[in-house]
């Protein structure tokens, strides 16, 4: 879907620069599509956690302020 969603854009954009305004259109139409698709949570980490390996994640609202700090309760 994105490689004909990108050839859409790609193709219309030339084509609508060259003179054809319903190219032009399409390829934002397409351009659009593209984005749309393309948002979605952010990827901070992505990797592979081996057998006796840890991974700590932690979460807080950004509102507040500074970082977590370590010295939590427990």
């Amino acid at each position: 879907m994105d490689r004909l969603l990108r050839s859409l854009v790609s193709r219309g954009l030339r084509r609508g620069f060259a003179g054809e305004p319903w190219w032009l259109a399409l390829a934002v139409a397409a351009w659009l599509v593209r984005r749309a698709r393309q948002r979605g949570p952010e990827v901070v980490w992505s990797g592979r956690i081996a057998a006796g390996e840890r991974l700590v994640v932690s979460a807080w609202e950004g509102d507040r302020g500074g970082a977590p700090s370590s010295s939590g309760p427990g």
